[in-house]
């Protein structure tokens, strides 16, 4: 007779593997998950590609941070299965973590990050717990959850340069963080001399890297090219992260998302930080940088 799953029904060869690896049932991951940063080293098959080179992680350079909505277990496996080797970062966006059973968190954190991919909480959520007077807590917890990594960001609310710089030293030098600062609004489209000024203070106290708002780059639906030419002539490209739009913001069209990253490449090569990917373009943006996507050159 055959092994029954949790409804009742014929336990497949599919479940059989994957619940025997201790993705689904909570096992002792140290034993069960595959570590894949190894992954594609070795080439059998011999496709005859000339790749553009790639920095290998852990990188300064190239950075690709994807965006995670809340994927299952089994659905981030899929997608280290194949991807793992092509992004660096993950952000659990918004408030997400919290409705998240803990367990289930720490899983996703710790599968990340056997696979040297940084997880981290959207800076929206620690936004909202500065509103609440609960930060230490919020950092408190986030220790607790797993994550190295936080973001901090005032894009729905307004924090003096002097507030945001005491969060980046607090989170970087009392709670041992890695900080990722944003700068940018999603409300309003900023000055870019103040932008400028909030990139160099985040900088300054402690940030490893900037994430770039991607609201500010677009003003109704048209993308605003010199904002970026501007900036990068005072700041240091490879300190930036410049994230790729979503639905959130208003006139948004997949074709905007995948013509930004275009320009991108094409402006600043292909080690160019972008950020906010979704999991399943993490293949498609690296094939943008190695010449091998629907944009190639010849």
């Amino acid at each position: 007779m055959p092994d029954l799953n949790e409804w009742g029904n014929p336990v497949t060869n599919f479940e059989s593997k994957v619940v025997g690896r201790g993705v689904e049932k909570g096992h002792d991951s140290n034993e069960t998950i595959k570590d894949h940063t190894d992954m594609g080293k070795k080439r059998e098959i011999g496709f005859p590609v000339e790749g553009i080179h790639r920095s290998e992680k852990p990188r300064e350079s190239g950075v690709t941070a994807a965006i995670d909505h809340g994927l299952g277990l089994l659905a981030q496996k899929d997608i280290l299965d194949i991807a793992a080797d092509y992004f660096d970062l993950a952000k659990i966006m918004v408030g997400i973590p919290a409705l998240i059973k803990d367990q289930l968190l720490k899983e996703k954190i710790e599968f990340y990050h056997k696979n040297e991919v940084l997880a981290f909480p959207g800076g929206q959520f620690l936004e909202y717990v500065f509103v609440k007077g609960k930060t230490r807590e919020y950092f408190s917890a986030v220790t607790k959850a797993g994550f190295k990594l936080i973001e901090v960001s005032d894009n729905i609310i307004d924090i003096s340069p002097g507030e945001k710089s005491k969060l980046i030293k607090t989170a970087s030098e009392e709670y041992g963080f890695k900080v990722l600062g944003e700068t940018g609004s999603k409300k309003v489209s900023s000055d870019t001399k103040k932008l400028i000024k909030d990139i160099k203070n985040c900088l300054d106290s402690g940030s490893w890297k900037v994430m770039f708002e991607a609201a500010e780059l677009f003003e109704n639906g048209k993308f605003k090219s010199d904002l970026i030419n501007e900036i990068s002539r005072e700041i240091d490209i490879n300190k930036l992260i410049f994230e790729l739009p979503g639905g959130w913001i208003s006139g948004i069209t997949i074709s905007h998302i995948y013509s930004l990253q275009v320009w991108l490449i094409e402006k600043f090569g292909s080690e160019v930080n972008i950020g906010n990917v979704e999991p399943g373009g993490v293949l498609c943006l690296e094939a943008e940088r190695n010449n091998l996507g629907t944009h190639m050159k010849f």
